[in-house]
């Protein structure tokens, strides 16, 4: 396209214009095209190149799109092939997508039956179902990068098999790696499965809480690096062929890393951009990290446009541009030894480029994941070499053998996991966007000439720093997903459980809250499932008690009669029904009120008792109401009551 050096503008041009027609999939006439291809043929310049490009892959989105049609709702029986592996959710159930004879489904195995059919069961597996076929329940980014049509529910499994011969190799390796950890703990076996395969499926839930606390999840999913590693291991083989079976044979060990490791989003990003340089380099072509990533964008959005619908994907993509932009600049500007500055730069370069991503999606990033990084990065790249070649030879060996191989991977990953939770207890809040720009701007200016600039710029980024240290500590009722609530008063809460709570969700409240411990668990549901999530809160904060209703086999659960009361900081809880499910009301309690809540909960996993107001009180004053206490506490007007609910 006429560049003239390796990292042009066009190539970033190219991608950029493949992203916006992935992303747009607007229905063009065919007149449209044709007017863009006798562009081409007449200017031949870079810009109708782009123009293109955008043209033909919003063609592909629109007939990607197009072919998502939901399957005729009703019961089902036949062969599926499994997409992914089968992932434990709450309340017991598996959920997996696999794909059938109506395309793609979501499917989600119910019965003990079926659960137990499919636990052992692993992607590229072809098993023969009966349940029942319906449509999403709503259409998301998430399931648009999926190809989900619809979903599927397993009510019983009437036979498996095995699949291709591909996938029988990609998954003998899967748990040979598997078989060679056994000597090591239940949590450091997901732990390492999840650095070399980024397969977290058994992940406790206090671990993967503080992975995100910390700002360390991406190190649990399959990337560049993890690429770039497996050619380091193979590297000493591929010196000794020539020219063009080396480079047979690398893309056939990338295609091959790539299946074993389920074709992610970001695994195939990493892949297409490793066999981009490779294929430069074999063929003498202009070479360069952001020319190969732009390339490999352009090809897979045209293959596959729904691709950008992935947050994996863009995640992805803008923390490899934010390494290759923005950290050779701030190493050059960052005083210290060549492997903190290096290190550094890379963090903050990446953190930088992910924020405008990641925020608006997932919320605030913790400032911890800097310091984190820093330290948590050479441990995983060490553990992940270390679990591919060790860990193969542990699978084959079995026994003694892999017990003494695997002793280093059990001292790297406890000091990768305490790691983990030192960095999600530091006390240094989130920032948002907010504070992104804000640094920026002062990055900006510190690097302009004049001393008196520099000095603003310098109090700017300090600024964008020390403001997320500064947020007051919040009170009253936070959601913690759609079946659970904490109840915030200063430093301790109180956390109520419905059936399908997610712990990792509470624990990320918690935290958020700045809670140092939780004086009180409510627990609605008897289901089994239950005790591990209070188990999974308990490994993070002090519990004080835990109310139940009978039948839940949990250590800590006490039974209550009706009409019990207890009071915790300024909550008042009353047990109106045992259960289960169990009734609980829990109010606020003003300084001086009486000590009772003013309003039941309603069915289970609602958000709690409001206070009505007062038939006394004045008229809300809207925005400028204040008869509430602190913002974040529960409102006494209709008002504000409606706005809570809203949010």
């Amino acid at each position: 396209m006429g560049e003239t050096t390796s990292d042009g503008v066009w190539p970033v041009a190219a991608a950029c214009a493949a992203a916006v027609g992935a992303a747009s999939a607007v229905r063009l006439p065919s007149a449209v095209l044709l007017a863009g291809v006798a562009t081409v043929i007449v200017v031949r310049r870079p810009w109708t190149w782009c123009l293109l490009l955008l043209l033909v892959v919003d063609l592909l989105a629109v007939r990607s799109l197009a072919g998502l049609d939901p399957p005729p709702e009703g019961p089902f029986e036949g062969v599926v092939t499994l997409v992914t592996d089968p992932e434990p959710v709450t309340g017991g159930r598996l959920r997996l997508e696999v794909d059938s004879a109506h395309g793609h489904l979501l499917a989600e195995a119910i019965s003990p039956h079926a659960i137990a059919a499919l636990s052992h069961a692993l992607a590229g597996d072809r098993v023969q179902v009966a349940g029942v076929t319906g449509s999403l329940h709503r259409t998301t980014a998430w399931t648009r990068s999926r190809h989900l049509a619809g979903t599927l529910r397993v009510e019983a499994v009437v036979a498996t098999g095995s699949g291709g011969l591909h996938h029988r190799a990609a998954n003998a390796f899967r748990r040979t790696l598997d078989r060679g950890a056994v000597s090591l703990s239940p949590s450091q076996r997901s732990l390492l499965a999840g650095l070399v395969l980024g397969d977290d499926r058994a992940q406790p839930p206090q671990l993967t809480a503080d992975f995100r606390a910390a700002g360390l999840s991406h190190l649990l999913a399959v990337s560049g690096q993890n690429v770039l590693f497996v050619l380091v291991v193979v590297g000493p083989v591929l010196r000794m062929l020539r020219l063009w079976p080396r480079f047979v044979v690398t893309v056939g060990v990338i295609a091959a890393f790539a299946l074993v490791t389920r074709f992610e989003p970001s695994v195939l990003r990493a892949s297409f951009v490793a066999v981009v340089a490779v294929s430069a380099h074999t063929t003498g072509r202009p070479s360069g990290g952001l020319r190969h990533l732009s390339i490999a964008v352009c090809v897979l959005l045209v293959v596959d446009p729904l691709l950008v619908h992935s947050l994996g994907f863009r995640l992805s993509v803008a923390a490899s541009c934010g390494v290759l932009v923005l950290a050779p600049p701030i190493a050059a500007r960052v005083a210290g030894p060549r492997w903190l500055r290096d290190g550094l730069a890379v963090t903050l370069g990446a953190q930088c480029a992910v924020a405008p991503v990641l925020i608006p999606t997932l919320g605030p990033m913790p400032v911890a994941a800097v310091p984190a990084n820093l330290v948590a990065g050479p441990i995983a790249g060490l553990l992940m070499v270390w679990g591919l070649t060790a860990g193969t030879l542990a699978g084959l060996a079995g026994g003694r053998v892999a017990s003494l191989v695997h002793q280093p991977s059990a001292v790297g990953l406890d000091a990768l996991d305490a790691v983990s939770g030192l960095g999600a207890s530091l006390p240094m809040g989130t920032v948002d966007l907010r504070h992104v720009t804000l640094a920026a701007v002062g990055v900006a200016v510190a690097t302009r000439r004049p001393r008196s600039v520099r000095v603003l710029g310098s109090i700017l980024v300090a600024s964008a720093v020390v403001a997320p240290l500064l947020v007051p500590q919040a009170r009253g009722a936070r959601p913690a997903g759609w079946a659970a609530t904490v109840w915030v008063d200063g430093p301790v809460a109180v956390v109520d459980l419905s059936a399908a709570a997610d712990p990792v969700v509470v624990i990320e409240t918690l935290r958020d809250a700045q809670v140092r411990a939780v004086g009180l668990v409510v627990v609605r549901s008897s289901r089994p499932a239950m005790s591990a999530v209070i188990d999974a809160i308990d490994a993070r904060f002090p519990i004080g008690a835990v109310l139940a209703p009978p039948g839940l086999d949990h250590h800590d659960a006490v039974a209550v009669p009706p009409g019990f009361r207890a009071r915790v900081g300024r909550f008042e809880i009353v047990v109106d029904r045992p259960g289960p499910p169990m009734r609980v009301r829990i109010g606020w309690q003003e300084p001086g009120e009486a000590a009772a809540p003013a309003a039941a909960v309603g069915s289970p996993g609602a958000l709690g008792a409001r206070r009505p107001r007062n038939r006394r009180d004045p008229p809300c004053g809207g925005h400028r109401c204040r008869r509430a206490g602190t913002p974040s506490e529960l409102r006494r007007c209709a008002h504000h009551r409606r706005r809570s609910l809203r949010r």
